[in-house]
């Protein structure tokens, strides 16, 4: 199989901001829209077109949140710089036809399309620069390799060089790290000793199943692969809180219609970039893709955030459409199940789910979904209806959220790994106490105590957004890198719009008032009779929200430490059957 040529520092940095570019322009398109309501629906639709303002978000989350387990197999099939290079493509052309639009109809339709392409970049972009890493990690150690034994030895013995995991016996010879017998064909038998001065020298075959002896000699070196996809996770996270101030900014110095064509030139300079500069390894293998999955999954999500979004508003939660939509959205997710279960190449393979570490990160993943997106709308409703900001103003407040999320993402970053439950616990206990301080908030609470709640809250949804994902990708079976990234994604996504629905719901039963139609008027008129019982409702909903990050902590607590695979292990290697693997899901590393 040729190999592409070893990615040097500087090409690396450069693969790994063009991603992270390309996160930024998809996150703020997925919430950018609330910025410019009224001038959006002044154009497009003055009579009846403020009701669909919250649709303008959904249709971009549906479709986002439908695509991502297509992605991620597509990603572990066909390779993730052409699946890249596609989503990219798709959201481009999403965003152009989105600018052009003429009515509401037509945007949400083009809207829908964008947020297909938004949900690839959102996701395969975070697998670009994990394979990006590991692809500059193999060059190193091949050198060396070469000059200490024979090149079928290179790839495990600098893969064990570079993590500190054991290697396979036939290959031991070059690392010094094999059995006793093999060590005494090197031509310095006496060093062996030496290098392996522990005091358990038998425990080292079942190194791989313990995670303190590999760890030790190799965690600086782990650590560094996953550092690209914490920060990618981070700036996606800090993107949601500026994007509200950044759709101000442009709808009241140029036109509405710039949110979405401020992506165009940006974009394209990304995808001409990246077509020219990323070299990721090949695929081993063609593998078939399961559409029919890929279309339950989507069906489901859809029908799922339906019920969320109609029931309790446009009807009762026991009204026979609520409960028919709501079991059509059962029988779909067990038709998916199933077929999942039965499929050879699943978009969303349940082993993934017999691994602790994955099953309860998925869950984290949800809740913080949840907490985050439901968050950054309730502070924007806070702080235009109760406290009678424009939409710009009010994005502004959300600057000390993303600062807060931007300082403790990359202090985070020494934390990898061996020690991923520390900042992880308190993330969730810093978000956790900036809702419980939110909770707190009236109309006349100061402005300097608000934005350091927020400045708090930032910094403990920073310390997740990153670090989730690497935990995942950390976690993640051979093989299936892609996979794991896009479902960590998809419980993320899913649980986004299923919170800013919820939280839309709760509220609206707690006052008695419509949040998206009281911001969308003038707040001169309606901030006098709302402030009081939107405060009182929003209070509610931010307890509600740190209840959850407290469940999301005792989760975190739970967490098993990642075990990382051999920065050599190539991308795609099939996952060894269930009957190898031990209970700690020890074979289950990142490729």
């Amino acid at each position: 199989m040729p190999h592409p040529p070893p990615a040097s520092p500087s090409r690396f940095r450069l693969v790994t901001a063009l991603c992270l570019v390309t996160i930024v322009l998809a996150v703020l398109d997925s919430n950018i829209v609330s910025a410019a309501a009224v001038p959006l629906v002044r154009d497009l639709d003055p009579e009846g077109g403020l009701a669909k303002v919250p649709w303008l978000v959904t249709a971009f989350q549906l479709a986002a949140t439908a695509a991502l387990p297509l992605y991620g197999k597509l990603c572990d099939t066909l390779g993730a710089k052409r699946v890249f290079l596609g989503a990219l493509g798709i959201f481009l052309l999403g965003s152009a036809l989105c600018g052009f639009a003429r009515s509401m109809p037509q945007l949400l339709a083009f809207r829908a399309l964008q947020g297909v392409g938004g949900g690839g970049l959102m996701s395969i972009t975070l697998v670009v620069i994990r394979l990006a890493s590991q692809a500059r990690k193999e060059a190193e150690p091949a050198g060396a390799a070469e000059a200490a034994g024979p090149p079928g030895a290179a790839g495990p013995a600098g893969a064990a060089a570079t993590t500190g995991a054991a290697v396979p016996p036939e290959a031991a010879g070059t690392t010094g790290a094999a059995e006793p017998q093999e060590t005494a064909k090197t031509p310095k038998p006496p060093a062996t000793p030496k290098t392996l001065a522990t005091p358990e020298p038998p425990a080292t075959p079942e190194s791989p199943a313990t995670p303190e002896p590999p760890a030790a000699p190799g965690a600086p070196k782990t650590s560094s692969p996953s550092r690209g996809a914490g920060a990618g996770g981070l700036v996606a996270g800090a993107g949601m809180a500026l994007g509200p101030w950044v759709g101000g900014m442009l709808t009241e110095h140029l036109s509405w219609r710039w949110i979405f064509w401020v992506n165009l030139p940006v974009g394209l300079a990304v995808l001409l970039t990246a077509a020219a500069v990323l070299h990721l390894p090949d695929r081993p293998e063609r593998r078939r893709v399961d559409y029919a999955g890929a279309a339950l999954a989507a069906a489901f999500a859809s029908a799922f955030l339906l019920t969320l979004e109609w029931g309790g508003g446009r009807w009762p939660w026991l009204a026979p459409q609520t409960l028919a939509l709501a079991a059509t959205a059962l029988a779909l997710l067990a038709l998916f199940l199933w077929r999942q279960a039965t499929a050879s190449e699943p978009v969303l393979p349940l082993t993934l789910f017999g691994s602790r570490a994955l099953r309860l990160g998925f869950a984290v993943q949800l809740l913080l979904g949840i907490g985050l997106t439901s968050a950054i709308v309730q502070v924007m409703l806070y702080l235009q209806v109760a406290r009678g900001l424009d939409s710009a103003s009010a994005g502004l407040f959300l600057l000390p959220m993303a600062a807060g999320m931007t300082v403790s993402g990359v202090l985070s970053q020494r934390y990898v790994n061996q020690r991923a439950r520390l900042p992880l616990a308190l993330g969730t206990s810093l978000a956790a106490l900036g809702l419980a301080l939110l909770a707190t908030s009236t109309a006349h609470t100061s402005a300097w105590a608000t934005r350091g709640a927020l400045f708090v809250l930032g910094c403990g949804f920073g310390l997740l957004v990153g670090q989730l994902v690497q935990y995942a990708q950390d976690s993640a079976p051979a093989g299936l890198l892609g996979v794991t990234t896009t479902a960590a994604r998809f419980f993320q996504t899913l649980g986004g719009a299923a919170g800013a629905a919820l939280s839309g719901v709760l509220l609206t039963r707690l006052t008695g008032l419509d949040g998206a139609a009281a911001r969308g008027h003038d707040p001169s008129t309606t901030v006098p009779g709302a402030a009081l019982s939107f405060t009182g409702g929003i209070d509610t909903v931010f307890a509600c929200l740190a209840a959850l990050m407290l469940l999301a902590t005792a989760l975190v607590l739970r967490l098993p430490v990642p075990r990382t695979a051999p920065a050599g292990t190539p991308q795609g290697t099939p996952e060894p059957p269930p009957g190898r693997r031990d209970r700690a899901g020890a074979r289950e590393r990142v490729s």
